[in-house]
C-alpha cells in the first residue's frame, strides 16, 4: 500500500536528474543551485493555503519541530491518541515535555469528551491525527482546544489531500505536520512538512530545524527573524528529496481521486452485510479512503475474519493488512499498549482505555489500494460476504 511511490514515473525520474546535473543537492547554495526545496515550500503554502511551510526530513521530525516552534517543552504536558504511530509520543518526550493519552472513538481518531477530561494546568497542545485516512473531529477538538487555551497541532500524515468540512486537513491546526514516508500518499522514501500561518511559530521552527542558526531569512525574501536564537538540531530537507515531492505533490488529488472511488465500490457493494458495522465518519465527503474499517462482534470474530480473508487471497504483499486494530499477538506501533519504553505502568493504561482497546480489537481492516482493477474490487466485496457468512 504505497500511493505515491506506485506512480512514480519519469516527472521525478527528470526532477531528480536536473538536481544531479546541477550539482547542488544542499538546500541552500551550490554550484548551480536550482531552491528546488524552497520551490516545494512554496507549493505546499499553495495546496494547504498556509502562510508558512518548512521542508524537513521526516514525519517525526516535523512533529517534533512543530512543537517546539510551539515553545512546548520540560514541564508541558501534550495529550494525544491512544491509537496513532509512536512517532507522536516520541516527538513529545523528545521536546521534554510529557505525553497524555486520551481514548478514540468509534471513528478510531481523538474522542474531545476524553480528551477534555485529560486537559490539566500544565497541558499546553492537543495533537490530533487523521487516523487511516479519516479526519478527526476538528470541530470538538477546537472548542476543547479554545476553552482550555491550548494549542491544535493536526498529524496529517496519514491524511495528506484530505478535507473537513470543505477545508484541506492540515489548514485548522496553529500547526500541521505531514509525513513523506514510503507508505503515505506522497512520498520521496522520507521527508515531512511544517504548515502554520503563525510568524512566532515558524521562526522558532526555522531556526529549530536549521541547528539554531540565527542569520537564515525567509526562504526568498531576504527576511531577517525576530526572535531571540536557540539552539536547533538539523532536520533540513535536501534537494533531491524536494525534487520527487515537487512532482508527487502534482499527483495528490489524482490518487484521492482515484483511491476514495475505489473505497466506495467496496464499501457499497459490502453494505448491509449482516454482522459489520463500519467506522463512523467525522465527514464522509473528506477522508481520502486508504482504507475500509468495519467492526464486528467480538475479537475472536474480528481475527478470525482477518485469517480468513487472508485465505481468500485478499492481502498485501507485506502481509499487514488485512489487519486488526489491535491483536495481542501481533507487536503494532501504532497502538499505544506497545509503547511500554515510553509509557510506564501499562498494565493500569490497558484498563485505564478499554474505549479504544474495546474498538481496535473489533475492527477489520481493508487496505485500499488505487492499482485495484473492476475485478480486485469485486474479488474485496466477495470475500467480504463470504467470510461474513461462514463467520458472523
Amino acid at each position: 500500500m504505497h500511493p505515491g511511490a506506485s506512480f512514480i514515473g519519469r516527472e521525478e525520474l527528470h526532477a531528480v536528474e536536473r538536481v544531479l546535473k546541477s550539482k547542488s543537492l544542499y538546500r541552500f547554495y551550490g554550484p548551480h543551485f536550482m531552491n528546488v526545496t524552497g520551490e516545494f515550500e512554496a507549493d505546499m503554502r499553495a495546496y494547504f493555503t498556509r502562510r508558512y511551510a518548512i521542508a524537513v526530513t521526516s514525519g517525526t521530525a516535523a512533529l517534533h519541530t512543530a512543537l517546539v516552534g510551539l515553545g512546548i517543552g520540560k514541564g508541558d504536558e501534550v495529550i494525544l491518541p491512544t491509537y496513532c504511530w509512536v512517532a507522536c509520543p516520541d516527538a513529545v518526550v523528545a521536546t521534554g515535555a510529557r505525553p497524555t493519552l486520551a481514548d478514540v472513538d468509534d471513528t478510531l481518531t481523538l474522542d474531545p469528551e476524553d480528551v477534555a477530561r485529560r486537559v490539566t494546568k500544565k497541558t499546553r497542545a492537543i495533537v490530533a491525527v487523521h487516523m487511516r485516512g479519516v479526519p478527526a473531529d476538528l470541530s470538538g477538538l477546537r472548542r476543547v482546544a479554545k476553552q482550555h487555551g491550548l494549542f491544535l497541532v493536526e498529524d496529517v500524515a496519514q491524511g495528506a489531500g484530505g478535507s473537513y468540512k470543505g477545508k484541506k486537513l492540515g489548514s485548522y491546526g496553529d500547526v500541521a505536520t505531514c509525513s513523506f514516508q514510503l507508505n503515505k500518499m506522497i512520498t520521496a522514501g522520507e521527508g515531512g512538512a511544517i504548515l502554520t500561518d503563525e510568524r512566532r511559530t515558524y521562526e522558532r521552527s526555522l531556526m529549530f530545524h536549521d541547528v539554531g542558526t540565527p542569520y537564515r531569512g525567509f526562504s526568498g525574501k531576504g527576511a531577517r527573524l525576530e526572535i531571540e536564537p536557540f539552539p536547533g538540531v538539523n532536520y533540513r530537507m535536501n534537494e533531491l528529496s524536494a525534487a520527487v515531492l515537487k512532482e508527487q505533490l502534482k499527483k495528490l488529488d489524482m490518487l484521492v481521486e482515484k483511491i476514495r472511488a475505489n473505497k466506495l465500490k467496496v464499501e457499497k457493494g459490502i453494505s448491509g452485510t449482516a454482522g459489520i458495522e463500519f467506522r463512523r465518519l467525522n465527514d464522509p465527503q473528506g477522508e481520502i479512503g486508504v482504507s475500509l474499517v468495519f467492526f464486528v462482534k467480538t475479537p475472536e470474530q474480528a481475527r478470525e475474519f482477518k485469517a480468513a480473508l487472508a485465505a481468500e487471497n485478499i492481502t498485501t504483499p507485506s502481509g499487514a493488512y488485512p489487519g486488526v486494530g489491535y491483536d495481542p499477538s501481533v507487536n503494532d506501533g501504532h497502538v499505544f499498549a506497545h509503547w511500554g519504553h515510553i509509557f510506564p505502568g501499562m498494565s493500569r493504561l490497558m484498563k485505564e482505555h478499554e474505549q479504544t482497546l474495546g474498538l481496535l480489537s473489533r475492527a477489520v481492516h481493508l487496505d485500499i489500494s488505487p492499482l485495484l482493477s473492476e475485478e480486485d474490487v469485486q474479488d474485496n466485496i466477495d470475500a467480504v460476504k463470504k467470510v461474513a457468512e461462514a463467520i458472523l
